[in-house]
């Protein structure tokens, strides 16, 4: 009980105090913070590939290890904009750790994810190869599993087949008029000055819409490729990403997606990733037992899918392969109306009926969907920044790295 006329007495505070920082900013940060991990890492990669990319002349390029660094612990914290990561580095004593003094500006970070695309499937394969000789990534079950992420698109942004002929007519009828308004004025001036030596160039007006005739019929042919016969009047294609397709997301909506695909190790490690525009499995599954081998020198000791993967070729090929796997043979909770076509698959029906199986099955299910949940709910990454199947490929290898990297922390810290 407080007695009357007490004061009550609260600890000194004075925001603008000065105050005293630490002489190196490691002494500030937590030392179990994942980021002095994500820099020891980063050193032990062999970032032979990325060096090789820079001139020896001209102005001193920001180290790749600075900027990889910045981008891997950038998707841990869900950060996946070089424009957020260059403000980072003013306020989060992280990222100001890892830059050491650097600060490369907002286009430098992203032109680094650009440029080095390619070499991402490297650093990737080196989480891998780091995970094996941590103990982890054991490949006695592999999980395969895809899922869709969106791509920086939107509906808005596209046009149906029907459409873009239209509009390809269109703008083909009025170049033809612009260019035959050419002719005329060109035979007047002719007249009245004579003959030039034609070393004018077509006006604005015409290259832009000359321009968008090559844009429109680049579209228009790479949908018709793709569709085939299945190809309709209202079919889409969108202008901005041409590589996206439209999927169904986990959410029941149609979106410009791709489909992000995943191998999983029984401890979590992805041991292999790749992106297909496809917004079907079934063409991934061989591919992606192989890229288990590619990766780790060793193939599954037992691949298993969801019944988006079975196809009597698969499970043909596998058999080829010497490949022991487990493809779902019916959809998950529904009975099957009819006895499947194919001996193997057929087989392969039967023998999930096992108990054992059934056990190996129900287990590697949420195997092959726990890293897709890691990287979407942990990581927030649930849409590509970059456009292009390139581009995008490069960006998947890139957070399936950092997701390797937080699976090593976690397993380390433990």
């Amino acid at each position: 009980m407080m007695v009357m006329g007490s004061e009550i007495e609260f600890k000194g505070y004075e925001q603008h105090q000065g105050q005293l920082f630490p002489a190196h900013l490691s002494e500030a940060l937590d030392p179990g913070d994942p980021v002095f991990f994500i820099s020891d890492l980063v050193e032990g990669l062999d970032l032979e590939a990325f060096e090789r990319r820079y001139a020896s002349m001209g102005e001193h390029a920001y180290p790749p290890r600075l900027l990889l660094k910045l981008w891997l612990f950038g998707a841990i914290e869900g950060v996946y904009s070089g424009w957020e990561i260059a403000q980072r580095l003013r306020w989060d004593l992280r990222f100001r750790y890892l830059a050491g003094g650097l600060y490369p500006d907002f286009r430098t970070i992203n032109r680094f994810r650009v440029l080095h695309r390619e070499d991402f499937a490297e650093v990737f394969r080196q989480t891998v190869h780091t995970a094996r000789a941590s103990g982890l990534a054991k490949l006695g079950r592999v999980a395969i599993d895809g899922s869709k992420i969106r791509a920086n698109t939107s509906r808005h942004k596209a046009m149906s087949h029907r459409r873009m002929k239209q509009a390809e007519e269109a703008l083909e009828d009025e170049i033809a008029q612009i260019l035959a308004q050419m002719d005329e004025r060109n035979e007047a001036e002719d007249e009245e000055h004579g003959d030039d030596d034609g070393s004018g160039g077509l006006p604005a007006e015409l290259q832009d819409r000359e321009q968008r005739v090559a844009k429109l019929r680049a579209v228009r042919e790479q949908l018709e490729a793709e569709r085939g016969s299945d190809l309709k009047p209202s079919s889409q294609k969108s202008f901005v990403d041409p590589g996206a397709n439209m999927m169904m997301t986990g959410e029941g909506s149609l979106q410009y997606c791709y489909n992000a695909q995943a191998a999983t190790s029984e401890d979590g490690v992805i041991v292999a990733a790749e992106i297909t525009t496809s917004p079907r499995d079934v063409g991934q599954l061989v591919p992606m037992v192989q890229a288990v081998k590619a990766n780790t020198g060793r193939k599954p000791g037992m691949a298993v899918a969801d019944n988006g993967y079975l196809s009597e070729s698969n499970l043909k090929e596998l058999r080829r392969l010497r490949q022991r796997c487990l493809v779902a043979a019916g959809r998950e909770g529904k009975r099957p109306t009819s006895w499947p076509n194919g001996r193997l698959t057929q087989r392969m029906h039967r023998v999930l009926r096992l108990p054992w199986a059934r056990q190996i099955y129900d287990y590697c299910k949420t195997q092959g969907e726990r890293p897709f949940a890691e990287i979407k709910q942990t990581m927030r990454f649930r849409r590509f920044s970059l456009r292009g199947r390139a581009n995008i490929r490069g960006e998947w290898n890139l957070v399936c790295a950092a997701a390797n990297a937080l699976t090593i922390y976690r397993a380390e810290m433990a």
